[in-house]
């Protein structure tokens, strides 16, 4: 215990009376604590009256205090004998000893003590309490002053004999140092860290002999002084209670008797007595003041002799984990001298690291966990104090109960209790677990209902401790006082308040004189306390206390977080939490609240509901409400992610609350991973508590973690483990055999893994024969151990017994290559073997067929039968000669062998011959790979040899270029017959007629080597692929092969790429594709050097493997198409012409590749003379050539020359070619793009247009001809003669060129259309009239959605006209008019964006007017007023057919809008419809039908204005423009002069109450109104219910639209009530309606239902409850002409397949005009489909069906398909969001070819896979009209993306393709990408989230310029980088029409966005 010695200095002889009575208080105090016999003996100096009196008194305090005062009035040789007795017989604090024995002066009294004194020689009572930590033995004798270093040495050491004495007293054994060892761990970081963490809890646990622990040693031999002048720091570890300080005074005491005698100087501070200091200390004050004083004239002196030999000093600080501060290093450039003052951090950190007084011996002792807070460099040595044992608690409780009649039986529990035992791993608290066992025997309590957790049983403790204060020994009785808590309450409510203060302040010690006496003689007297002196800052002394372990004071202090009402509930989850065990270097240093978390969980349990309501002073309610608190905090951490060691503290606080549920919550995960700590048996019963009331399938996964025996005892108790991993060093062979004992008791594992360890041969046997036990076992992972042969072949034997066993990996282990031929063994012998992988000693794995039982499949189970299928890898065995002779002898005996690979052995050409021989034999039916070895030609020939000798052989693949890749490929397992799928020979027998391929590439092979190698391949008829790419074969070896070409019959496909072939060999190729008949492909590049490849053609008809002899003539031979390809090769002039001279002789050419080359005009001339005599030839292909413009004109001359040439393509760069007809063709096309031409190029070329009379169309786009060359151009437009359009965009016009195009319509009469914008995209089109449009009239629709007129133009020509952005001049407009006068029979008139100003439309106003034949006019932004508007509407009265004008300004809203239409109106009366929508106006105007007879009494001439004034006006609409109520007025003369009026739309305005009234007003005058839509989300209920009665005057209504209103429950009772009035009512929209009330819902539907008439009904997301749901399901029954039903989200129940849903399904069994149906989102489940299924077959006119997010299950799937066979109308079905699968894709995939009309297919996130994918694409190309399909959130995989790029080439109407998060394959993509280029209709593609690279993106890049259509492309979320997105965007300039490519969140830099949007600012990189 630690004490402090205090400095002693001489002073004045006092008066010895005053000074007692100075003293008497602390005196009383020291007396209080002596034994009664010592008492005794004291008191017989007082006379004997005295002495009866003081026995008189029972209270042994007042006893005490009551003979101090007796003695203060005797003699003073009286008090001197009182005070020489009572400094021997009391345990004084030093400075109150000093200070007496000075008031009493020298030498001893003469008279005898007492009469009848004795030696006390009886030894302590064995029930008598251990002495607490600060108690003080006698102290024989101590001098006042030292005068010389030996005096001092000498006083240092009686000092600390007195101190043992005092810390050792009531110890029931004492220390023997020459015994105690300390285990050194290593210094390294990370291993001592890992072993901290193991150590983490205060709990120590048994030793490990691991890595971390070098050796042990006797503390002896470890304190042994510095050897050089550096300092020795050693620190000792070791838990709390395991006894350091204790070990450190026995280490003072031995040194003071004589020990460790190279240290002159010993000093010992305690750190928890550091902490009061909070001043600065020099290192002279720290070890003179605070702990031995020499006299004051010595300080200097001796302080110096300890400077001058430091190494004869050792100084030791004990308790560092106690310290208040963090370890402080000063900076190196700080000076540090011993005799200046520094703060006691810094002080230690000084002499910690040698700075000051260094080659000291420096001794820390501290908890493990706070280690890492100290700079380990600096330390010589780590030692680890061990704790108690099993052996060491066992003899501890042994001695402890030695004399008790129940020794047995509680040896027997407290080594049977985990939790108990736990505690009594520390010593300390091993004492207070007895007293409480013997507290708990003394109740006469049963040990089988003893408390089994930690809480429970610290409440037994309490109890011990109170029952044995009351009557000051352990109780006989049969318990205490059932008031007993009650009683002491305010003293635990005091000590609790405490204990919470001092963990919040990181204190354990307190001041007595801050405590109320009676807490603190509570807190001593019941031994909660122990008592000590301490000395404080200011040099005075002072009595100090603390609890008697941490732990008791944690637990008060959660009594307190429980009972105590200043605590509120807000604050309980901040003052409670988890710890780690994981210790960091940078956490911060605390000792404090290692279970304090564990004490609050378990006074949440209800077990302790009573025990807290004896302590709180509130109710039983309100202590429940606590408990409830806190066990959800708990809660809410067990729902989030929680490391390992957190969450065994959550699975502890679980197991002390015993809450099921919350055990189940936090059990609630798949995987337990727990990592470096130590576990003990306590935390292992916390896991199975928490692992068996989650009742959940568990992997437990142990790393690295200490594992003592008791815990594996423990995991069969968790009976829902069926993973088991453990992988750790230190498991050996002996925790495998205890491993091998519990195995067989996990009933439920399937998985485990042994890895990382250290099993030998022992451990695998036990685990071997345990395995054999375990029925479920499915995979065994034992790789990373020191397994060898014979460990291989144990585990090899259990094979065949382990019959449910999938995996076994036996990788990196220390086996040979004869252990792993012996693994392959067992592949012949146990069949249900599939694979076993060997990868040098790294890996070695052993995979099985599953268990037949779990197998649906028959061929599944003849797989495992029969043993088909299996693989098996051998990789860096390096296999010998003999090795692979023995491997090849197991080939051929172990049957269904489908792979083998034995890549890099260090396989030679012996080895190779080796194989070759036995290939014929071995039986292998998919490959052999045996890659990375080293090969030769003449080995290479070896294998070769298979081809010929081995029918079976399909391939050989050598490649040397990256290592060795060496491959031979198996045709796979031969049919029933015992052949192989072919033609059968003359006597009936199968010939092996497998397709063969010999791939030789980068072999170095010479053209010497060919004739060996052709040699071996004579005869072999089947092969059809000879790969010599990468050789050195030049035009001599090319010649060689085409000289071989006779032998090799069958063959397809010769690569002789990368050949070193130049262009001789190319042209003798060219020669060899006219005289071989086969030959049908050459594909070359830079002459041939780098690509060459010869294709052949190959009869379909001729089986493989036989000679084209065989199988009949083939006519001429020249029936093959063929093509010859030469890229990126210069060409010249004369190697053009002997090239083409010899094609002309190729009478089957059909395609000329020469693309990307350096053509000129001289090879272009010899090109063209020999193209008209190529009389097969389809296509000349001169894409990205580098071609002159003079070049480009020559090819354009082709037109002319050759009659055959159907289209003319050229650009610089990009696709270029010139297409063939077979004869003749009738129209020709002519496109030069982005060439510069000038004018006089522009002359040249129409000269040679002129002359062409097939022309359909010409491009001559971004030419830069500007308005010059466009003049020029046009001025020879009559002389050309074009049939179809003339295309001049990006041609950098003004408006003096938009003027010559728009003026030739004038000039060319058979000019239609212009087309014309000068804006970003600028466009110039001129399309011309077509053939047969000269005979046929032109019937011109009003292109309006609400128009219903049509009219007949003459029957001439139709003309149309768009400009836009232009920006004219007044003068240009003037031109314009000009040029407008003379286009007769203009139809439409567009003017958009032209900032034409209202005078630039005053002057087109009257040509406008007199423009009869026009029937369409837009105007579009072009910053017009009302008034000319006005002017416009009045100037177009007079229109003689019908005439739709549009105009769009800014200010053409709210008010402006409304006064615009009422003028229009005013002024015109011959407006049919005019329309508003936000800034548009649109207006219909012309000559009306006929009128009615009702409509003949309204006369229509005049304006509104006029008395009796009419309006034509039918249709009235506001939509989306902002108007308000007051705007609506101008309806009160509108109804006055409108009677015709039949629609009015007010939608999206904010009508409100104002407009509600007006309508209200005005509703009466519109007999006629037939329709009437307010769809708005700002009109209130109480304006619908305004409507509602307005409603009533318009009987003839047919449809309303309420959509989105806010109708609330009044309004929605006024419309159910006026709705069966309506009996005109078809329609009706109630969608989005919010605001309604059940009830009122309910009210509503049956207003509905009144209207059996309706077609139409829309009631999207209107929730109704169940009740409005039955209304309405009567209702729809009744409605027998429904044409259109909406009922998405109607029901917010949960229920899948509700009743209430099946009843309005149910309703719909009489419909039979039905044509839309959308329910989506109403949970209808299977059930529901199943119900709607039975109805749809009589929907013959059904056209669109919407069921997403209905749960729809491959059942319901599948039955939907069915019933919608027979719908053969349908355009749209939208499935999307449920779970249809595989089997529903398949079945739809049948049905949808009977679907026509099909446009729309939604199958989004609805499981289908590769397989549905597959189906649905191949009958997409029969979906004729099919513009929309979503596959998304689909894994339709690699095989689902080909069948679909397969289908779009054939899909010609797709608009929009949605194929997000598909999972596509990298070549599925690129297939799919480049099928794109064939859907010239698309609109919208999204291809995000599916890793697509830039492969894909170059294919993308190079087909959008097909995509004319194609708006938006979303990439997002894809593997795309920079190159790839470089790509897509310099093809985006031929892209127009593309508005977006989104690109956000590719492998791109954010740094690199700006320089792409640079590039085109269309790439979007926002993740919005």
């Amino acid at each position: 215990v630690r004490g402090w010695a205090v400095g002693m200095e001489e002073v004045e002889e006092p008066d010895l009376v005053s000074e007692l009575r100075l003293v008497g208080p602390q005196l009383a105090e020291a007396l209080s604590r002596v034994s009664d016999g010592d008492l005794d003996r004291i008191m017989c100096l007082l006379r004997t009256a005295g002495q009866q009196q003081l026995r008189l008194i029972p209270d042994r305090t007042r006893r005490v205090s009551q003979m101090v005062d007796l003695f203060l009035g005797e003699t003073a040789a009286t008090c001197r004998r009182f005070i020489h007795a009572v400094c021997l017989f009391c345990a004084l604090p030093l400075a109150l000893e000093t200070q007496l024995m000075s008031a009493a002066g020298e030498g001893c009294p003469t008279e005898p003590i007492c009469e009848n004194e004795q030696a006390d020689t009886e030894p302590p009572d064995r029930n008598r309490k251990r002495r607490q930590e600060g108690s003080f033995p006698p102290v024989p004798e101590k001098h006042p002053c030292i005068v010389s270093p030996e005096m001092y040495k000498s006083t240092m050491k009686r000092l600390l004999l007195q101190r043992y004495q005092r810390v050792s007293q009531g110890v029931r054994r004492l220390v023997r140092l020459h015994e105690t060892c300390v285990s050194l761990v290593n210094r390294n970081t990370v291993k001592l860290k890992e072993r901290v963490d193991r150590l983490w809890g205060d709990t120590p646990g048994l030793q490990d002999s691991d890595d971390g622990v070098d050796r042990v040693v006797k503390i002896m031999d470890l304190l042994q002084p510095s050897t050089t002048s550096q300092s020795r720091v050693i620190v000792l570890l070791g838990s709390a209670g395991t006894g350091k300080t204790l070990l450190m005074h026995c280490v003072g005491h031995h040194w003071a008797q004589g020990a460790f005698d190279s240290f002159q100087f010993f000093f010992l501070f305690e750190f928890r007595q550091l902490n009061l200091i909070k001043r600065t200390l020099s290192l002279q004050q720290l070890l003179f003041e605070f702990f031995l004083q020499p006299e004051v004239g010595e300080r200097d002196s001796m302080f110096d002799v300890i400077l001058a030999n430091p190494r004869s000093v050792c100084v030791v600080f004990d308790g560092y984990d106690e310290f208040c501060c963090k370890f402080t290093a000063l900076r190196r450039d700080t000076p540090v001298d011993p005799r200046r003052p520094l703060h006691m951090a810094e002080l230690f950190s000084s002499l910690y690291t040698g700075r000051m007084l260094q080659g000291c011996t420096l001794v820390v002792t501290c908890r493990p966990k706070d280690v890492m807070d100290l700079p380990l460099g600096a330390v010589d040595e780590v030692g680890e104090v061990p704790g108690f044992d099993h052996r060491r608690v066992h003899e501890y409780a042994q001695d402890y109960f030695k004399d008790s009649p129940h020794r047995e039986q509680v040896l027997g529990h407290l080594m049977s209790s985990r939790t108990i035992l736990n505690m009594c791993y520390v010593p300390a608290l091993c004492f207070i677990s007895c007293v409480c066992l013997e507290y708990l025997l003394r109740q006469r309590s049963p040990l089988t209902s003893l408390p089994h957790t930690m809480t429970q049983f610290y409440i037994q403790i309490i109890m011990a401790f109170l029952s044995r204060r009351q009557v000051g020994h352990l109780p006989e009785g049969p318990g205490p006082p059932p008031s007993l808590l009650q009683r002491s309450r305010q003293e635990i409510e005091e000590l609790s308040r405490l204990a919470m203060e001092g963990l919040e302040q990181s204190n354990i010690v307190f001041y007595a004189q801050d405590l109320p006496p009676a807490v603190l003689k509570f807190a001593s007297d019941s031994g909660f306390f122990s008592r000590f002196e301490v000395k404080k800052e200011d040099g005075s002394e002072g009595m100090g206390c603390a609890f008697v372990h941490l732990t008791m004071q944690e637990f008060f202090a959660a009594l307190h977080l429980m009972t105590s009402e200043v605590v509120q509930e807000a604050q309980l989850k901040k003052k409670f939490n988890l710890k780690s065990r994981w210790t960091t270097k940078t956490d911060p240093k605390t000792v404090f609240t290692d279970t304090y978390h564990l004490y609050v969980s378990g006074l949440a349990s209800r077990d302790c509901a009573s025990f807290l309501g004896q302590l709180s002073r509130h109710s039983a309610a309100w202590v429940e409400k606590r408990q409830s608190a806190i066990l959800k905090i708990l809660r809410s951490l067990a729902t989030g992610t929680l490391t390992g060691p957190k969450l065994v503290e959550l699975c502890r606080c679980a197991y002390e609350t015993q809450d099921d549920n919350l055990a189940a919550l936090v059990g609630n995960r798949s995987r337990y991973e727990l990592r470096n700590f130590r576990i003990s048996p306590v935390d292992m019963i916390a896991l199975a508590f928490v692992i068996n009331n989650a009742k959940k399938q568990v992997c437990l996964d142990i790393a690295g973690c200490s594992v003592e025996p008791d815990c594996l005892d423990i995991l069969p108790t968790c009976n829902y483990i069926d993973s088991l991993i453990f992988r750790s060093r230190k498991y050996d062979d002996r925790f495998a055999e205890a491993l091998s004992d519990i195995l067989p008791r996990v009933e439920r594992l399937q998985k485990l893994e042994f890895v990382s360890g250290s099993i030998g041969e022992g451990g695998v046997a036990n685990l071997a024969r345990a395995l054999q036990s375990c029925p479920h076992l499915t995979e065994l992972n034992l790789s990373d151990n020191f397994l060898t042969d014979s460990g291989i072949s144990l585990i090899a034997n259990t094979f065949p017994m382990l019959k449910t066993i999938q995996s076994v990996n036996l990788g990196n282990n220390t086996c040979t290559v004869d252990g792993i031929i012996n693994l392959v063994k067992t592949m012949s012998s146990c069949l249900h073997i599939q694979e076993i992988h060997v990868n040098g000693t790294k890996e070695a794995k052993v995979l099985f067929y599953m268990d037949s039982d779990t197998q649906s499949s028959a061929e599944a189970q003849r797989r495992r039968r029969t043993g088909a299928g299996r693989t098996l890898s051998l990789l860096n065995c390096t296999l010998t000669p003999k090795d692979m002779k023995n491997l090849c002898e197991l080939l051929t005996r172990c049957p269904g062998l489908s792979d083998v690979n034995l890549s890099g052995n260090l396989l030679k050409d012996p080895a190779f011959r080796v194989l070759g021989d036995f290939l014929p034999q071995v039986s292998v039916s998919g490959r052999i790979s045996i890659c990375n070895n080293t090969i030769s030609v003449e080995g290479m020939c070896c294998l070769a040899r298979a081809l010929t000798l081995c029918p079976r052989t399909e391939a050989l693949e050598i490649s040397l270029q990256q290592g060795s890749q060496i491959i031979v490929k198996f045709a796979g397992e031969p049919q029933k017959g015992g052949g192989y799928p072919g033609v059968e020979d003359s006597t009936g027998q199968q010939l092996p007629v497998v397709s063969k391929r010999l791939q030789l590439t980068n072999c170095n092979i010479q053209p010497g080597h060919l004739d060996r190698l052709l040699k071996t391949l004579k005869g072999c008829d089947s092969l059809e692929l000879l790969d010599l790419s990468g050789n050195a074969l030049g035009n001599r070896g090319l010649k060689k092969l085409l000289d071989a070409l006779p032998t090799l019959r069958g063959i397809r496909e010769i690569d002789a790429s990368d050949g070193k072939v130049t262009m001789e060999g190319v042209i003798w190729l060219a020669d060899s594709l006219g005289s071989c008949r086969d030959m049908s492909d050459v594909d070359a590049s830079c002459g041939g050097s780098k690509r060459l490849i010869i294709r052949f053609h190959r009869s379909a008809s001729r089986p493989v493997g036989i000679p084209p002899a065989e199988t009949g003539p083939q006519g001429n031979g020249h029936g093959v198409c063929k093509t010859l390809r030469l890229c990126s090769s210069a060409i010249q002039s004369a190697a053009m012409d002997k090239l083409c001279a010899r094609l002309t002789r190729c009478l089957s050419l059909s395609e000329l590749d020469f693309s990307d080359n350096n053509l000129d005009e001289a090879s272009i001339e010899k090109l063209l003379k020999h193209l008209p005599q190529m009389q097969e030839l389809k296509l000349l292909n001169i894409s990205n050539s580098r071609i002159s413009t003079d070049g480009a004109l020559l090819l354009v001359r082709s037109l002319i020359d050759c009659e055959r040439v159907r289209e003319v393509e050229l650009r610089p760069q990009g696709e270029a070619f010139i297409k063939f007809v077979k004869v003749k063709a009738e129209q020709a096309t002519c496109r030069l793009n982005q060439y510069n031409l000038d004018r006089k190029n522009v002359e040249n070329l129409s000269g040679i247009l002129e002359k062409c009379s097939r022309l359909a169309e010409v491009d001559l786009s971004s030419n830069v001809l500007e308005d010059e060359g466009v003049g020029c151009f046009l001025q020879s437009l009559p002389r050309l003669h074009i049939s179809r359009a003339i295309n001049l965009n990006n041609n950098r016009l003004s408006q003096l060129g938009v003027l010559y195009l728009v003026n030739s319509m004038s000039v060319c009469q058979r000019v239609v259309e212009i087309e014309v914008c000068l804006g970003t995209e600028e466009k110039s089109l001129i399309r011309f009239m077509q053939d047969e449009d000269e005979h046929q009239g032109v019937r011109s629709i009003v292109q309006d959605s609400h128009s219903v007129y049509e009219t007949k133009a003459h029957c001439t020509i139709a003309r149309r006209i768009s400009l836009r952005e232009c920006s004219f001049t007044k003068e240009h407009l003037a031109k314009l008019a000009d040029i407008l006068d003379k286009c007769a029979q203009l139809v439409k008139l567009e003017m958009c964006d032209n900032t034409l100003h209202s005078e630039g439309l005053q002057t087109l106003k009257n040509t406008l007017a007199r423009l009869g034949s026009l029937q369409r006019l837009e105007i579009r932004n072009n910053g017009i007023s009302r008034e000319v508007i006005v002017n416009l509407v009045q100037e177009l009265r007079n229109c003689p057919k019908m005439l739709s004008l549009r105009v769009r300004e800014s200010w053409i809203t709210a008010g402006e809008a409304a006064v615009l239409v009422s003028q229009c109106l005013d002024l015109n009366h011959n407006i049919q419809e005019i329309r508003v929508n936000r800034n548009t106006l649109h207006i219909t105007m012309g000559s009306c039908p006929p009128c009615t007879e009702q409509e003949r009494d309204f006369p229509r001439d005049g304006g509104l204005g006029g008395p009796s004034s009419t309006s034509a006006v039918k249709s009235l609409s506001f939509v989306d423009c902002g108007l308000q109520g007051h705007h609506l007025s101008f309806l009160q003369e509108v109804s006055q002069h409108c009677p015709q009026l039949q629609e009015l739309d007010l939608s999206h305005n904010s009508i409100g109450a104002e407009g509600a009234k007006t309508l209200l007003s005005v509703l009466p005058a519109f007999t006629h109104l037939k329709k009437l839509s307010l769809e708005s989300k700002q009109t209130t209920e109480c304006e619908i219910h305004l409507l509602a009665i307005g409603l009533n005057c318009c009987s003839n209504i047919q449809s309303l639209n309420f959509s989105h209103n806010k109708i609330g429950d009044e309004g929605a009772k006024a419309l159910a009530r006026v709705l069966p009035t309506l009996r005109h009512l078809k329609g009706i929209n109630f969608s989005h309606c919010c605001c309604l009330t059940p009830m009122v819902g309910f009210q509503l539907v049956q207003g509905l239902c009144q209207c059996p008439a309706l077609e139409e009904l829309n009631l999207d997301s209107v929730q109704l409850d169940d009740r409005g749901m039955a209304c309405l399901a009567a209702g729809l029954g009744r409605m027998a002409s429904v044409k259109r039903l909406t009922l998405n989200k109607i029901t917010s129940s949960p229920e899948e397949g509700s009743q209430a849903v099946l009843g309005v399904l149910g309703s719909m069994r009489t419909w039979r005009g039905i044509e839309e149906i959308a329910l989506n989102e109403i949970r209808m489940g299977d059930k529901g489909i199943l119900e709607l299924a039975c109805h749809i077959p009589a929907w013959d006119r059904l056209r669109k069906i919407s069921l997403s997010e209905n749960k729809i299950g491959e059942t319901g799937g599948v039955r939907l398909t069915e019933a919608l066979v027979g719908c053969r109308l349908l355009e749209e079905i939208n499935l999307a969001r449920n779970s249809i699968g595989d089997t529903t894709a398949g079945k739809l995939s049948e049905v949808l070819p009977a679907m026509p009309r099909l446009r729309v297919l939604i199958l989004q996130s609805n499981r289908i896979g590769p397989m549905g994918g597959a189906c649905l694409s191949q009958v997409f190309p029969a979906c004729k009209n099919l513009e929309e399909i979503s596959l998304a959130e689909n894994i339709i995989g690699r095989d689902g993306a080909v069948s679909l790029s397969d289908a779009l080439v054939q899909i010609k109407s797709l608009k929009k393709l949605d194929l997000k998060l598909t999972e596509l394959s990298p070549d599925g993509s690129v297939r799919l990408a480049g099928s794109l280029g064939h859907c010239v209709r698309v609109e919208e593609v999204n291809l995000s989230w599916n890793s697509i690279g830039d492969d894909s993106a170059h294919k993308l890049a190079e087909v959008l310029p097909r995509c004319q259509r194609l708006r938006s492309l979303d990439l997002e979320r894809n593997a795309i980088t920079i190159i790839g997105a470089e790509a897509i965007a310099a093809r985006l300039k031929s892209c127009s029409s593309i508005e977006v490519i989104r690109l956000w969140g590719n492998k791109i830099n954010k740094d690199d966005f700006p320089y792409l949007q640079e590039k085109d600012p269309r790439l979007n990189f926002s993740s919005c």
